[in-house]
């Protein structure tokens, strides 16, 4: 049988997934139809400031989704 995460750790989880949806809603709204360079740049400047680790693959990539969606 597993052990169980604490509360404490779930909550890390949770405070972690809010902080990482805040990145992606920051960008998304502020830098749409943007280039793409400029949208990678401001993704992992709000990275920085909302304490989120993100590398520079996930960062491109991320950048390419946000950035390919406003042309939809």
């Amino acid at each position: 049988m597993k052990p169980r995460p604490s509360k404490t750790e779930v909550l890390h989880v949770v405070e972690q997934a809010m902080r990482i949806r805040m990145v992606w809603e920051e960008v998304s709204s502020t830098h749409w139809a943007r280039p793409l360079k400029e949208v990678e740049e401001a993704l992992k400047q709000a990275a920085a400031r909302w304490d989120v680790p993100i590398d520079d693959t996930f960062a491109a990539r991320a950048a390419l989704v946000i950035y390919a969606d406003s042309w939809e």
